[in-house]
């Protein structure tokens, strides 16, 4: 029904693909989300859609909560309990970040956050990162978060080096190749090689990664990367200033 109403209403050709994930709970009580992707042959396009839960509606975009506090419902909904993260529990900032590790804006933004704005604030900030991967348009950025997971699970502290060495080597990953060359990239990181292909093989952190998903569509994420500062949504890479900003603002608003 919702493939038909999208082709019909967006005059799309039957030559191009429409596909759609599974409907999933959201934050708003009466509306589901997925997400459809339209692929023509040459390149892929996905977009979140909400449906109302009696299929009467569909909207195209966000919602938004008028009478709610949009701060205070993303720091209730994000869990900080066992994640990966940079950076004291003290902190009086909390970055969370929804990536995906095949996403080159995320890898632009991964290279930002630790030249910059890590070195910036030290101790007085916590980074949390959080799987999101876009697996209707990256064909192994899945892959990619079972081994990132993996390797928290094994080594925490070896986390970061293991998705700063995938970002690096992003443009050489290929989805036929990809847990070779993330077990590779495991080994240069330090971590147990071994470990790290059982838990990739086994999908043991599959579980982890759809929590993440689940929670990330609670909140409306929609693309990668969507970053929350302490309950402040900043999406994609801008400028490190603005991080620099929504981070300092935060730190006022502590004392």
């Amino acid at each position: 029904k919702i493939i038909k109403f999208v082709r019909e209403r967006f005059s799309i050709p039957a030559t191009v693909k429409i596909t759609i994930t599974d409907l999933r709970d959201t934050v708003y009580p009466d509306f589901l989300v997925t997400s459809v992707t339209l692929d023509d042959g040459k390149a892929q396009r996905a977009q979140p859609l909400f449906v109302s839960k009696n299929m009467r509606y569909m909207v195209e975009g966000s919602i938004f909560n008028l009478g709610g506090d949009a701060r205070a419902d993303a720091i209730r909904l994000i869990s900080l309990k066992d994640q990966a993260t940079q950076g004291p529990a003290s902190a009086p900032v909390t970055l969370v970040e929804y990536s995906d590790l095949e996403c080159p804006v995320c890898a632009h933004m991964h290279e930002e956050l630790e030249s910059e704005i890590v070195s910036k604030y030290g101790d007085k900030l916590r980074v949390v990162f959080k799987e999101f991967p876009l697996v209707t348009i990256h064909d192994w950025a899945l892959t990619a978060a079972i081994a990132a997971q993996c390797t928290y699970e094994i080594d925490p502290a070896k986390y970061v080096d293991f998705r700063s060495a995938v970002y690096k080597n992003q443009a050489t990953i290929t989805g036929e190749h990809a847990r070779d060359m993330l077990l590779h990239i495991g080994a240069e990181a330090g971590v147990d090689n071994m470990k790290l292909a059982a838990c990739i093989d086994s999908k043991s952190t599959l579980p982890r990664i759809e929590a993440n998903m689940r929670e990330g569509d609670a909140l409306g994420v929609s693309q990668t990367p969507t970053n929350f500062i302490n309950g402040r949504t900043l999406i994609g890479a801008p400028p490190a200033a603005s991080f620099f900003k929504l981070i300092d603002e935060a730190m006022h608003d502590s004392k």
